[in-house]
């Protein structure tokens, strides 16, 4: 039977005293409440030793703890933890660890699915579902943060570190889930991180958009290009509402100047669709004298689709136009290829097994 109760992490940290003292609760309860979700990583009630047991078993009876559920795990040999989560509707979401020099990043999903329909996604061939809650999105960080205390890293990558809105479905087409969690990961009373390791990576919808220059949070930002020509762009991401490369780059600028910091241009690069040097100049024309970088990210394939990834010299020959023209430019490898680490994929394959096919 479906749990109807409302997750608790769905609540933002100043409500919880509010909440508390309709309760009958001192005031405080909520701040050792909201420490026991936010940095205990609590998913347990029976865990939170210094709350009253009648408190505690009143909380249970209106709230849920728990929104996900661990499926799969799967590590790869260059470090990447791949999660498949099952909701409590039977949905399924993916959360992925990724080893970079000195940390982890956390990637996270949004949405079950994605609308985006874009051509190179294995996420976007099954559609969208629905977007995750605030409380979703912030369960994932959990679950990835005492998956690292439990296997602790031996090689590179010691302490978590950056989270990036990167995962599954498109951050800003779910505006109230991600700018709830945002919140709550940043404030003293919630996860208290900084800003400054938060990253949303968007393909540009205009109205989500306009809701993140309201955001008051200046997180870092990735605008998902992939094309350096307008038609070539709406080939590889058709969704009408898409804002026009022109106008999502102007958005780009503002956004740098906003928090001092560059705006990404990221580039999945196909092999013989987005990769000829023709779109490395154009690309090149876009973002020089900007203030942008550029991550090329050589396509994760999937294996039912024709579509590859260009060669090593390829790659190369696409960055060095790049930098040439004085963008600072990074090759950002697909990790995690052995176990289905790049987005959607995993869940795609699942899904497809319970059918007797691939989704």
């Amino acid at each position: 039977m479906l749990d109807t109760r409302p997750l608790l992490r769905d609540v933002l940290p100043e409500a919880l005293a509010p909440l508390l003292v309709q309760l009958g609760e001192p005031a405080w309860r909520g701040r050792q409440l909201s420490a026991w979700l936010h940095r205990s990583r609590a998913l347990q009630w029976e865990t939170m030793t210094d709350l009253p047991r009648a408190l505690r078993l009143r909380l249970a009876d209106a709230y849920d703890l728990q929104g996900l559920k661990a499926l799969e795990r799967r590590i790869s040999t260059d470090g990447t933890r791949k999660h498949l989560f099952e909701l409590r509707d039977g949905a399924t979401i993916e959360s992925v660890i990724i080893p970079m020099e000195g940390h982890f990043t956390f990637c996270l999903s949004s949405q079950v699915g994605c609308a985006m329909a874009c051509r190179f996604c294995a996420t976007a061939r099954g559609g969208l579902a629905r977007g995750l809650s605030m409380g979703e999105i912030l369960e994932q960080v959990v679950h990835l943060e005492r998956d690292l205390a439990a296997d602790p890293p031996t090689t590179r990558g010691q302490r978590a570190g950056n989270l990036v809105f990167m995962g599954m479905g498109e951050p800003l087409d779910n505006w109230e889930g991600l700018a709830g969690s945002i919140a709550t990961l940043t404030a003293a009373a919630g996860g208290g991180i900084s800003h400054r390791r938060i990253t949303i990576s968007t393909s540009g919808p205009r109205e989500g958009l306009r809701r993140l220059m309201r955001l008051p949070q200046s997180v870092g930002l990735t605008l998902s290009v992939n094309a350096a020509s307008p038609e070539l762009r709406r080939r590889l991401m058709p969704i009408p509402g898409r804002t026009p490369l022109p106008v999502l780059l102007r958005f780009g600028e503002r956004w740098a100047r906003r928090i001092h910091r560059k705006t990404t241009l990221g580039y999945v690069l196909i092999a013989g669709v987005n990769d000829d040097l023709a779109e490395a100049r154009l690309l090149a024309r876009l973002a020089a004298g900007r203030p942008f970088k550029v991550n090329l990210i050589p396509l994760n394939r999937f294996d039912d689709d024709g579509l590859a990834p260009p060669g090593v010299d390829r790659v190369l020959a696409f960055q060095q136009v790049l930098l040439q023209s004085g963008v600072q430019t990074f090759i950002r490898a697909s990790g995690g290829q052995d176990i289905d680490a790049a987005c959607g994929q995993l869940r795609r394959r699942r899904l497809g097994s319970r059918s007797g096919r691939l989704a």
